[in-house]
């Protein structure tokens, strides 16, 4: 093994260095529907495109619960053999939401996949997808040689990876847990994406600190404590940390998915944890009672004029938009 180890650097150029120890490169996704149980919500974005010449679309609408779940996954045994170009990047994982955006120009695109080269016509957004918070990332130092091993004892190794001769080539594959973040195989595998809080499962992959106090990572998952008072009720720490307030939020008061129920003539309220209501105008909780709301109209009722327990005298028993009147 030290002989291995002492040619590496003369043989790195030789090498490609890829994350985890699949060797199966998965850079096709399959989509399945889904049944989200996400609460339902609507969050507006500006989606900006990564290929320039298709426009920014701002003020769109993405709605939640996630409608598609999509998986990457590798294709083989095709027939006949596809035309078209070879394969594309490591893939992951994505939760897909619809999306309603301004409308635009139809536009033609040139696009290619391993299917063939053709144009395609865009119309509109409907889709966004977010990945999933610990992607599979696979980084490409360089080319490989033809023939430039027989066995794997002919490749050299690296910290935190191990040579495997493939087809001929020497491949430097991480331990599983780490990668090769700064792309320089001669230091090998140098982040631990299984524990590292800013690499956590993937390179770049930042754990949140929104209400978070000391974002940790473990097995590739952020899982920081969230600070008093919040929760992380979307199950994604690493996008958005402990984004809800439980102390103030009707819809996760005290706990995730704690919704404080709707009555007549109010709005719901949490304060401190508790369920609670807010009078709409006009209507008041004169009984104490917030199982059947506001349930007294102040503006009209004659017992509770302008006022619980304010009853018209005799000279002026009509209440009219909270006055006494003949």
């Amino acid at each position: 093994m030290s002989r291995l180890a002492s040619s590496f650097a003369a043989a790195a150029a030789f090498f490609v260095l890829r994350g985890s120890a699949a060797a199966v490169l998965t850079d096709h996704l399959e989509c399945y529907t889904i049944k989200d149980t996400q609460p339902k919500t609507t969050y507006t974005a500006t989606l900006t495109p990564g290929d320039n010449t298709l426009p920014v679309a701002p003020g769109c609408t993405v709605k939640v619960p996630a409608k598609v779940l999509c998986v990457d996954v590798d294709k083989s045994a095709v027939t006949p053999a596809p035309p078209g170009s070879a394969p594309g990047s490591q893939a992951q994982k994505y939760l897909c939401y619809k999306v309603k955006c301004p409308k635009f120009t139809k536009q033609t695109v040139p696009v290619q996949d391993q299917f063939g080269s053709r144009s395609v016509i865009i119309k509109a957004g409907n889709l966004v997808c977010a990945p999933f918070p610990a992607p599979t990332t696979t980084t490409t130092t360089s080319t490989t040689i033809p023939g430039s091993c027989a066995t794997d004892a002919d490749c050299p190794s690296a910290p935190n990876a191990h040579g495997v001769c493939v087809g001929g080539s020497c491949t430097l594959q991480c331990d599983t847990g780490y990668s090769d973040c700064n792309t320089n195989p001669g230091d090998g595998c140098e982040v631990s994406t299984a524990s590292d809080p800013t690499n956590c499962g993937g390179c770049s992959v930042h754990c949140s600190g929104q209400n978070v106090p000391t974002p940790t990572c473990t097995n590739g998952v952020c899982n920081g404590a969230c600070a008093a008072g919040f929760s992380d009720c979307n199950n994604n720490e690493q996008l958005d940390g402990c984004e809800v307030n439980v102390v103030t939020s009707p819809t996760d008061c005290g706990g995730c998915g704690n919704v404080c129920p709707s009555e007549p003539n109010s709005i719901p309220t949490c304060n401190s944890m508790t369920c609670g209501i807010s009078c709409s105008m006009g209507f008041q909780n004169c009984d104490g009672m917030n199982g059947n709301g506001c349930e007294v109209s102040l503006l009209n009722d004659a017992s509770n004029c302008g006022n619980c327990g304010h009853v018209c005298p005799v000279g002026t028993p009509h209440c009219v938009s909270g006055t006494c009147q003949p």
